[in-house]
């Protein structure tokens, strides 16, 4: 009878301990699910606010949507299809044009940092930094837009200079070459008014002075055509041999192509092109509109602006989301 006793009593005290074993570890287990939840809550949070972000400002080849509506910001418009991406830029560039897309960046960065603007805060941190020109206490008047998986920027240097540059390494898996990326370069040159005068083109192509009027041969190398359309120019006095200029162009040596006027009183100042492992295209008088197509020999993948740093967390937590842009000079 005790021995009974004794064995149901040590039964009672392991049931007991079984059950409250099962509290303890249902109690753990609600305790960290909770806090995963929460956990998965403020990572979405950031990811959200990050895409938003990413979406807004930084993204250019929006799958959906007007392209026309989100290129209102950007001081040239620009269409990508498969392997090539078009653009369609005044050059100089209006300074007001210009200055509008600094205003804009920087406006929308003061609003998405700046959690008074936001109707409930929800608790997420957001530090945006853009280039600032003079009229936001900086001195910088450049914008680079990358094209991956090519490598190489769509860039603004100034008013009077745009190209493509092969010194972005961000998001990149392997470096630009101009010789295995691209395979030809077509710009056409548009004068929209009759103050030009333009009357001669000089040519250093590949180190021979002469301009070359060549047909694409895709073997041969990287490609470029320049035609200038001057219907508008009744004071111009180009050949239609001038106004045509195409040829292959070795990327290891500095090719370069200028319009100007050489018999006064005339007052054109040079519109100038300039092919190596890069592109520059330079002008600073009355405005020309240059319509550039550069053909890639592999798929564009994505197009975005380049030169904004920007970090997402949230209140309390240790996570954070962000890129890294190092800013132009």
């Amino acid at each position: 009878m005790n021995q009974r006793g004794v064995l149901f009593t040590f039964l009672t005290f392991l049931f007991i301990g079984v059950v409250i074993g099962l509290i303890v570890f249902n109690t753990n287990l609600s305790n960290r699910t909770s806090t995963f939840t929460v956990e998965i809550s403020a990572l979405n949070a950031i990811n959200s606010k990050y895409d938003d972000i990413t979406d807004d400002i930084i993204t250019l080849d929006h799958p959906i949507g007007v392209p026309s509506i989100h290129q209102r910001l950007l001081p040239f418009t620009h269409s990508v299809d498969k392997n090539t991406i078009s653009f369609i830029q005044t050059l100089p560039i209006s300074s007001g044009k210009l200055a509008l897309y600094f205003d804009l960046i920087n406006a929308y960065s003061i609003f998405v940092t700046d959690q008074n603007t936001q109707r409930t805060y929800d608790g997420v941190t957001v530090t945006l930094d853009t280039p600032k020109p003079s009229a936001w206490g900086g001195n910088n008047q450049s914008a680079r837009f990358n094209i991956l998986p090519q490598c190489v920027q769509y860039y603004i240097q100034d008013e009077n200079t745009v190209g493509l540059s092969s010194d972005s390494t961000i998001g990149c898996e392997t470096d630009f070459s101009m010789l295995a990326h691209v395979s030809r370069i077509d710009i056409n040159v548009y004068l929209p008014t009759s103050v030009d005068d333009y009357n001669a083109v000089t040519c250093s192509i590949n180190g021979s002075s002469s301009c070359p009027h060549e047909d694409y041969n895709a073997t041969n190398g990287p490609y470029f055509s320049i035609l200038f359309f001057d219907t508008n120019c009744s004071s111009c006095a180009l050949s239609t041999s001038d106004k045509n200029i195409s040829g292959h162009f070795d990327p290891d040596l500095v090719s370069t192509l200028t319009y100007s006027c050489t018999t006064l009183p005339c007052t054109s100042q040079p519109l100038s092109f300039t092919f190596d492992e890069g592109v520059a295209i330079t002008h600073s008088d009355s405005p020309v509109i240059l319509s550039s197509r550069i053909h890639f020999t592999d798929a564009i993948r994505t197009f975005y602006y380049q030169d904004a740093n920007y970090t997402v967390g949230k209140t309390g937590f240790e996570t954070t989301k962000s890129n890294v842009v190092v800013f132009p000079q």
